[in-house]
């Protein structure tokens, strides 16, 4: 709830100076008049809201803000201190608004991660157990430290992702707008004049200008229609139902399904390392690993890790029953990283190696789709030339003749 800094005068006319949390103005303002105070003023402390369009708070942000509340409580630095400094300094509307809203409850005696668990949107199960860890051992910079280069090596996955995927789209989307040109404005025309002619044309060219004539008749229709499919699309996508539908049968493809497990694995590894360094039980920290998993099977899957370990089995036996979902290696590293103590590092080592296997397979797949493209291209663009250049051989040859 919105904050609200008020002055008022007290039933023996003292000023009093204070901030009190309510719906809005005309409730705060109620409240402190059935407390019997003289309002003098009340002012809004929160930030603007953000916009529909807003979004959240992006993972760059929250790295940035671990990055500085870990050095700064480090230093000595109060929390609700340091909150207030790392408010005024970030862009971001969605965290300042978090920022204020934890420095005003810290103050009154409450934990970082009771205000952190009412934004569940914004903070997943890993952040909010980790503070919680923190809160809990005493290590809150450490917790903050490790969610800081956690996140940062997201932040940086997922960019080689989007970058490694960039191309591709461009070429696709540039194929989709020159086909649109081409239906909507070309043919048309080129359709008036052959069509007009009468010339003794092939039957496939005849059914090209065609469609055509009918697109350039109905051009309002035909452009309501392409961005209607357009729509419908992107609607499909942000659906989580559909979304879901569709993800499921392109991970299923050959080279995604290779780099989607080796991204699950480097995601749940590198969660898994996090948690656990800063000191949460492990059952609760697979638990809270298995949710970063994309893929419903593999999510199925670790759900049972937490309560094989409750048993007393080691988590490389448990993960060998499922050895086509994850990889060998994955088991073999993890065993020896039971045998040593060090599950932890290797853990850590097992995600970075996975996220630069991830990194190589991304790009081995564009190197593959480029070519593949450009033939696609090649293609359309050399039937699209056989087909308007045979009529006008055959339109010339006409000529020629009855000359």
């Amino acid at each position: 709830m919105p904050l609200y800094k008020y002055k008022a005068k007290d039933k023996e006319e003292k000023i009093i100076e204070d901030v009190i949390q309510a719906a809005n103005q005309k409730e705060a303002a109620t409240f402190l008049k059935s407390e019997d105070f003289q309002i003098l003023s009340i002012k809004n402390l929160n930030p603007k809201a953000t916009s529909m369009f807003g979004g959240g708070i992006g993972v760059s942000e929250k790295a940035a803000f671990c990055r500085f509340m870990a050095t700064m409580l480090r230093a000595g630095l109060p929390m609700p201190e340091a909150l207030d400094i790392i408010r005024q300094e970030t862009q971001s509307k969605k965290l300042q608004q978090v920022l204020f809203d934890s420095a005003f409850h810290i103050q009154k005696g409450e934990p970082l991660s009771s205000v952190i668990a009412k934004y569940k949107t914004d903070f997943d199960a890993v952040f909010l157990t980790m503070i919680k860890a923190g809160e809990e051992s005493g290590t809150l910079e450490k917790s903050f430290d490790y969610l800081a280069k956690q996140l940062l090596a997201t932040y940086e996955l997922s960019q080689k992702v989007k970058s490694s995927m960039m191309y591709p789209m461009v070429i696709i989307a540039a194929m989709i707008a020159n086909a649109f040109i081409m239906l909507g404005f070309v043919l048309p025309k080129m359709s008036d004049v052959f069509l007009s002619l009468n010339a003794d044309l092939p039957p496939v060219t005849r059914f090209v200008l065609n469609v055509g004539d009918t697109v350039g008749g109905n051009l309002a229709l035909t452009i309501g229609v392409f961005f209607g499919i357009i729509l419908i699309v992107i609607a499909l996508f942000l659906i989580r139902s559909t979304r879901t539908y569709i993800f499921s049968y392109l991970v299923k493809l050959p080279v995604i399904s290779k780099v989607m497990d080796q991204l699950d694995t480097a995601r749940f590894a590198r969660t898994l390392s996090t948690l656990l360094k800063s000191g949460v039980p492990i059952m609760v920290a697979l638990d809270v690993s298995s949710d970063v998993l994309k893929q419903p099977h593999l999510k199925l899957q670790a759900k049972e890790f937490s309560e094989g370990v409750a048993k007393g089995q080691a988590l490389s036996d448990i993960i060998l029953k499922h050895k086509r979902s994850f990889p060998i290696t994955m088991i073999q590293t993890l065993k020896a990283g039971e045998k040593t103590g060090s599950l932890e590092v290797v853990l850590e080592e097992l995600a970075t190696f996975y996220e630069m296997e991830v990194d190589y397979g991304l790009k081995r797949a564009t190197a593959l789709l480029e070519p593949l493209l450009m033939l696609v291209i090649g293609i359309a663009v050399g039937a699209m030339v056989v087909l308007l250049i045979t009529p006008i051989y055959s339109i010339v040859g006409g000529l020629e003749g009855s000359i």
